[in-house]
């Protein structure tokens, strides 16, 4: 099941809906609909494109009492809009600007069902509802969608309020029942509250793409070479769900027992990706209310354990029969295991893109972060391990090694000595030196979709400039990336192509920190004085690149390029760059030889009355001119000049000195005075 409840405080074009609002001659246009944010589309019905529309199958009252009845959300230009029924029932004679609507509906399901009421703004449930931190989005937001115990509260009142919309009350923190001796003598048993011990587990700092790498952890570390994770669309009858399987060593009835206990007692070999005991739970927990492992060793019968956090008030687990369904999803070959989330929690924000609905985006960004993470296991360089195939519905994730371009620049590699209370071990720190935006166009000079997609993987797909700094792997997995702790204080624009490959095994793992989790790392002061000299070679060679790679130098044209040879290292991988070693080909123009002169900045006409014209970069680093409309004769002179290149330039320069002058203060303070 896959059950929110969403709230809205309704506004006055909205009550139209109401035949009771028209007829007291209260309405003030002709909508026929609620509003619904795209957000909270977004969230509750992640698969929806935007020229879907939504069935629901919803009870509400009437003077008669309660009826079911067919609705739709359809998108109307710019937001959703719930239609389908106008009520002419005298019982909402009280909707105003105020109201709050309510609506509990399971999103698991074709159509989705549920129930929606209306509450009067001084109604006993509208105040204790939007007294209560549960309601705080509706501050900023018109719409909310609260899944499970992020609404507890406000569920209850609902259900309470109209059990027969509803349904009865039924906390989400129900206490379980006392156990343990009650005597004034002897020892007390005071086992943990489940549900409060799940969520707090749930809360360590997962996102979806981070929890199911904590899983492929797991896989890798029994000597999976196939991974294979099933993520389908949450509106096909059974929720929101994935089973992620590998061929691994499988585990006997007493390792899985052991895995499943919170804090199990493991040995971890030195390669092993795991820490704690913990990240099979605390993965699972904070995606999933409830989750089953399946598993078998070669030669043995398949064998399960579940954990529910509704029904584990006595900490036993679950080897009841698997459901039907869930059965044919596992699909385990001689040996392996799949650990399988069932009613799993939406996320808060989707990162859905334009034409690209949640449920897909979701997919995207799982590929995009476990090619990054696992690069090296999936390239076959993960010291002592096989290659390791993952794939999502059927579908290879593609490695993305964030400076094995072929243009990278590699600097040499320098072993660092840690003391430990055992031994000495050892840190590995490389510097590189990623290729500019125009060396990565140069080089696929007549396929600008291959350049396009370079430049998404280098830049991390839209965050280059916070993804330069230091690389931090584990046993070969990258565990945090970006940012230069606290050697710098910021990330430089000039200095985002600058990036540190730090290598460290588990026996570093209590110096630095390693937290539960596996996304947080600390460095010693020592080790990162030792990492800030070598840093710093990368960081003035990216200042130099950034500087030359600037249409204009100092105010003036910048002269074209010879043959592109760098000066100093070389690039990372030679046998995929240019026969001469050169750090980008020379480009022949026709009709000659000369290099190709560097692109004009594109020039954009913005709404703005904080500046007069602005020269900045885009997230892929490509600079542009930014012109205010209401400046209409610099407007002008940029498109007399559009033409001209050099004039271009120039002029581009002439305003760089302009605002280190601060002219534009001036100007600002003159249309004011």
């Amino acid at each position: 099941m896959m059950r929110f409840v969403i709230l809205r405080l309704l506004r006055h074009n909205e009550l139209g809906m109401f035949h009771s609002y028209r007829r007291l001659n209260k309405e003030g246009s002709k909508q026929r609909a609620i509003n619904f944010d795209g957000d909270v589309v977004d969230r509750v019905f992640p698969a929806a494109r935007d020229d879907d529309a939504i069935e629901l199958d919803l009870k509400y009252e009437t003077d008669h009492g309660v009826e079911l009845k067919s609705h739709r959300i359809k998108r109307q230009e710019k937001n959703w809009r719930l239609e389908g029924n106008c009520p002419q029932d005298s019982l909402y004679d009280f909707v105003d600007p105020g109201c709050l609507f309510a609506m509990v509906v399971d999103a698991g399901t074709k159509p989705a069902t549920g129930a929606w009421a209306v509450y009067p703004a001084d109604h006993e449930v509208t105040l204790a509802i939007t007294s209560h931190a549960e309601s705080s989005q509706l501050t900023a937001q018109s719409m909310i969608a609260l899944y499970g115990s992020e609404g507890g509260y406000t569920l209850d009142l609902l259900c309470a309020s109209k059990p027969e919309l509803f349904g009865a009350p039924v906390s989400v923190l129900a206490t379980p029942a006392a156990a343990g001796r009650t005597a004034d003598s002897g020892p007390v048993h005071l086992p943990p509250n489940p549900r409060r011990l799940v969520r707090i587990l749930a809360s360590v700092g997962h996102s979806l793409p981070s929890a199911v790498a904590d899983i492929v952890d797991n896989s890798i570390s029994a000597d999976a070479t196939e991974i294979d994770i099933v993520f389908r669309e949450p509106d096909q009858g059974h929720g929101r769900w994935m089973a992620i399987t590998d061929n691994g060593r499988g585990m006997d009835r007493q390792q899985l027992a052991e895995a499943m206990r919170i804090g199990s007692i493991t040995e971890y070999e030195e390669r092993d990706l795991g820490k704690y005991g913990y990240g099979l739970k605390g993965a699972s927990w904070s995606q999933a209310e409830s989750f089953t492992v399946v598993t078998r060793q070669q030669g043995e019968a398949p064998h399960h354990l579940s954990w529910d956090a509704e029904t584990m008030d006595n900490w036993e687990a679950s080897r009841a029969d698997l459901e039907s369904w869930i059965a044919r999803v596992i699909s385990l070959g001689d040996h392996g295991t799949c650990v399988f989330w069932r009613d799993m929690r939406p996320p808060r924000h989707t990162s859905a893109s334009r034409g690209v609905e949640p449920y897909t985006a979701e997919i995207r960004d799982l590929s995009r972060h476990l090619g990054l993470v696992f690069h090296r296991f999936l390239n076959g360089h993960a010291r002592g391990r096989k290659a390791v195939t993952i794939r999502i519905n059927g579908n290879a994730v593609a490695p993305n090694d964030p400076v094995g371009h072929s243009l990278a620049t590699a600097y040499d590699r320098k072993p660092i000595r840690v003391p430990t209370a055992t031994e000495d071990a050892y840190v590995d720190v490389q510097a590189f030196l990623l290729p500019s935006e125009q060396e990565v166009k140069e080089l696929h000079e007549v396929d600008a979709e291959a350049a396009r997609r370079d430049l998404d993987r280098l830049g991390m797909f839209g965050r280059r400039n916070e993804s330069q700094g230091l690389y931090l792997y584990r046993n070969d997995r990258l565990i945090q990336w970006g940012g230069w702790h606290e050697m710098w204080t910021t990330n430089d624009e000039k200095t985002k192509l600058a990036r540190v490959v730090v290598d460290f095994g588990s026996a570093l793992d209590d110096q630095f920190s390693v937290n539960i989790s596996k996304q947080k790392v600390v460095l010693p002061q020592q080790v990162q004085e030792h990492i800030k000299r070598l840093a710093d070679d990368a960081r003035k060679a990216s200042r130099r690149k950034y500087l030359d790679d600037s249409p204009v130098k100092n105010g003036r044209p910048k002269t074209p390029k010879g043959n592109g040879k760098p000066a100093g290292p070389q690039p990372a991988n030679p046998g995929n760059a240019n026969p001469g070693g050169t750090m980008s080909p020379t480009v022949v123009v026709a009709g000659g030889n000369q290099p190709r002169p560097e692109p004009v900045m594109p020039v954009r006409k913005v709404r703005n009355a904080d500046f007069s014209w602005k020269i900045s970069r885009s997230m892929t680093g490509q600079e542009e001119i930014q012109v205010s409309e209401s400046e209409t004769d610099l407007q002008a002179l940029f498109d007399s000049v559009s033409a001209n290149e050099e004039a271009l330039a120039r002029l581009a320069g002439f305003l760089r000195r302009l605002d280190k002058a601060g002219v534009q203060g001036l100007l600002s303070k003159g249309n004011t005075a």
